[in-house]
Formats: C-alpha cells, sequence, structure tokens
C-alpha cells in the first residue's frame, strides 16, 4: 500500500507517516518546504503549495490513500488576517488535492481531517455524528465549509472519509503542551473553577483509530474523541499529578477573563476555543469495534 500525506511534517502528520512506515507502508509527504527533506525507499517528500494550487504530480502515482491533515493552526492570534488564513488554508488545500485526484486511477479511499468545532458550544448534552451542527460561531462556519469542499472530491470510486478530531493530547504540541507550560511555572490557572467538557483523545489512539478507518474501508463521518470527555480541571490535575505539583491554583471568573481578549479584539477566540465547552462522543468508531487504548484519563500515566 502506498500513502499520500498532505500535512505530514505537522505534529500529527510525522508521528502517523512513522506509524505507517514501521508497518510496511510506503509513503509520499507533501511539503512547502523540501529543504533539509531526506528520501528513503518508503518515505518521499514532494512539493507542494496550496496557497498557489502548486502540486506535484509525481507525488499521487501509485497511492491507494490520501491522508489531508492540512490547515492553519487555530492556537493562533484571531486577527481578521489569521482567521482568513484558518478558512483559505484548508479550502486551498482540499482543491490543490482535487487536481491530484484526477491523475489517479489506483486511488480508493480519501481520509481528511475535520475537527468537533462543527458542534455547538456549551451544549451538555451528548453530542455524536447524527447530532444537529453549529454552524453560526467561527469555527462551525469554517468546519462546514472545510467539509463541503472535502464532499465536493466524492465520486463512486473513491471513499471520503471526515475526521472530527477533538483536543490531541501530546506533550509536543497543541492544548496538552500548553497545559505542561503553565504547570511548569507551578501554577494551576482555571476559569470558572474548569468546569468546562473537554473531548479529547490521546495521540496514539489518534493514529490508530486513522490506520483502523483506512483498514476497514470505512467511509462517511468519524468523531475522533475518546468515550469519555472530561472536565478541564480533571485535565489539569492530571498533569499535575504526573508533571509538578502547582504551588498556587485559582479560578477566575469568565466575565473578568475575557476583558484582555475583548481588549485585543479577539473575544470570539476566547469564547470558542479557551472556553470550548462540549461533549462529543465517537459513536460510529465504537459501532465500528474499534477499542482505546485511553478511553479515559486514569489510562494516562505519563506524559
Amino acid at each position: 500500500m502506498k500513502i499520500l500525506v498532505a500535512g505530514g511534517t505537522g505534529f500529527i502528520g510525522k508521528k502517523l507517516c512513522k506509524f505507517f512506515i514501521d508497518n510496511g507502508v510506503y509513503v509520499n509527504v507533501l511539503t512547502r518546504n523540501l529543504n533539509s527533506k531526506k528520501n528513503s525507499q518508503k518515505l518521499k517528500y514532494f512539493h507542494w503549495n496550496p496557497t498557489k494550487f502548486e502540486v506535484d504530480y509525481e507525488s499521487i502515482k501509485g497511492v491507494n490513500v490520501i491522508v489531508n491533515l492540512s490547515g492553519k493552526n487555530v492556537f493562533s492570534f484571531w486577527s481578521k488576517k489569521n482567521k482568513k488564513e484558518i478558512l483559505s488554508s484548508r479550502i486551498n488545500s482540499i482543491k490543490t488535492l482535487d487536481k491530484l485526484i484526477k491523475n489517479n486511477d489506483k486511488l480508493e479511499h480519501i481520509v481528511s481531517a475535520s475537527a468537533t468545532g462543527i458542534y455547538e458550544n456549551n451544549n451538555l448534552q451528548i453530542q455524536d455524528e447524527t447530532s444537529i451542527k453549529n454552524c453560526k460561531s467561527f469555527l462551525g462556519n469554517v468546519v462546514k465549509k472545510w467539509e463541503d469542499e472535502i464532499d465536493k472530491l466524492s465520486n463512486s470510486k473513491i471513499l471520503i472519509s471526515k475526521l472530527r478530531i477533538g483536543i490531541v493530547l501530546s506533550k509536543e504540541s497543541g492544548f496538552l503542551e500548553k497545559l505542561i507550560l503553565i504547570n511548569n511555572l507551578k501554577i494551576n490557572p482555571m476559569i470558572d473553577k474548569g468546569f468546562q467538557w473537554q473531548s479529547w483523545i490521546h495521540m496514539e489512539d489518534l493514529i490508530s483509530a486513522i490506520n483502523f478507518i483506512i483498514k476497514k474501508k470505512l467511509d462517511g463521518v468519524f468523531n475522533l474523541v475518546s468515550p469519555n470527555p472530561s472536565l478541564n480541571s480533571e485535565l489539569q490535575l492530571k498533569v499535575s499529578s504526573l508533571n509538578k505539583k502547582p504551588l498556587i491554583s485559582f479560578s477566575t471568573p469568565s466575565y473578568l477573563a475575557i476583558i484582555p481578549f475583548k481588549i485585543l479584539g479577539i473575544s470570539d477566540f476566547y469564547r470558542e476555543i479557551i472556553l470550548n465547552n462540549k461533549k462529543v462522543y465517537p459513536k460510529k468508531l465504537l459501532e465500528n469495534g474499534f477499542v482505546f487504548k485511553f478511553e479515559n484519563l486514569k489510562k494516562i500515566m505519563t506524559l
């Protein structure tokens, strides 16, 4: 099997590519920068620039599966420019991949990242793949347009899988990395006592789930989250128990914590990222027999 990974140099992409290679899969990676990238028998790098819709057509030769993980990190300052790039980076990546699809007759499956941002925030009801989606927020609108673009790739010969990924727990990047950095200062800051529900997935389970979907040839929408969401306070407690016990713990009311974000003009970042609060359930993964290694925080014994 040969897999093409777009976004293969990111923190998820690197782990996924290593997993594939370790399991005998040939991997092509699309990257903007070929400098210092070394090809091997099972791993080859190819240039692309989705901003200009440029791509090396050699990258698609013999490929059976495309995994798309491309998109600007949402953990960035939500200026008008960055918000525009968050959306355009996702849409342009899909449009660029569409150019490749028309040059390959072996392609069977497209697996593309999406996000749980499409679900309603501050809804304490369990939300699965069949739940009504909220597309009124910035992230909800981004994910809706992102998935609509992915759907345009569909044809009778190619399976399409959309992965609504939650908070990825990895000490190397993302949400957990930031919690560890704060914990290293020996402080434990929370908002509203950390009562926000966080739908997360351990990096190992994320990689395993993507591989599971490819091996089983599953299509449609999948929530890639643990079946047991946790309170923000529980996640902070887990980090403290495995890293450093804080000297100072404090909680700030949300109506006060939002003030600096209002001053900076990024109140929506505060509401949608900082106060992310939803319970998302991986119904379809479980129905298809996927077994989580880390289904709850108790199973995580190291960072």
